[in-house]
């Protein structure tokens, strides 16, 4: 069973991932999943096999009050050898969790728009070939040990994603879950909101349909199993 812990602050999008994304990324297998908000009460983590850590308004390059929770939950995966997918706020999250909060700071260059994204080979990336994604980030991880494994990268961000050691422990930098509508979506209402941020700006996509093949990233995800190296 799947936890997902929707990390996103705003009302709307927060639902929106509830209602559309959540399904969505979850539709090519029979997999259940419950779905946990910060101010939630934290269920019983023994019943769940996988954790997906979404995105979030939140800058972890800063402590936050939500801190202690979230690596209560982290802590309990990956303590039990479970399968963990760590998405942008939620691959920051992680990585502070396995590293120290030394490994996150604020990025030179931040990234917001379409990316090509570049990719080593990785159980995670099966099927997958030349990704393009949504990146809207201000922080990134920086300088980790040998314990990781930096599987993909852009000119701006040197780790778009990263595995630890052989576990199915993933953490991704870009928007595997935005496909072309909400991702575009997001990023226009980022813009209006913030457009001094037009100078970090990017649209490296040519055709809606490049997007379509990020789904396999969970389906990956979806089958990894416990204790399973990868």
């Amino acid at each position: 069973m799947l936890l997902i812990y929707n990390l996103i602050i705003g009302e709307k999008p927060k639902q929106y991932f509830d209602d559309v994304i959540a399904n969505r990324i979850t539709s090519n297998l029979n997999i259940q999943y419950e779905i946990l908000h910060l101010e939630g009460q934290i269920p019983k983590l023994d019943n769940f096999t996988h954790l997906l850590l979404t995105g979030s308004e939140l800058s972890a390059s800063k402590k936050n009050e939500n801190d202690d929770y979230i690596n209560f939950i982290i802590s309990h995966f990956v303590n039990n050898n479970k399968a963990i997918l760590g998405i942008c706020y939620g691959h920051q999250m992680l990585v502070k969790f396995l590293e120290g909060n030394q490994k996150c700071r604020k990025a030179e260059f931040p990234e917001i728009g379409w990316r090509n994204i570049s990719i080593e080979s990785n159980f995670l990336f099966s099927m997958i070939k030349n990704p393009i994604a949504i990146c809207s980030h201000y922080d990134e991880v920086f300088d980790l040990s040998s314990d990781f494994k930096i599987i993909a990268s852009t000119n701006k961000c040197q780790i778009q994603a990263i595995q630890y050691k052989n576990f199915p422990i993933w953490g991704i930098q870009f928007h595997p879950e935005m496909q072309f509508s909400d991702g575009s979506k997001m990023i226009s209402k980022h813009l209006e909101k913030f457009p001094e941020d037009n100078k970090f700006y990017f649209n490296e996509i040519s055709n809606e349909s490049e997007v379509l093949q990020n789904q396999k990233i969970f389906d990956n995800f979806f089958n990894t199993k416990a204790g399973k190296k990868y």
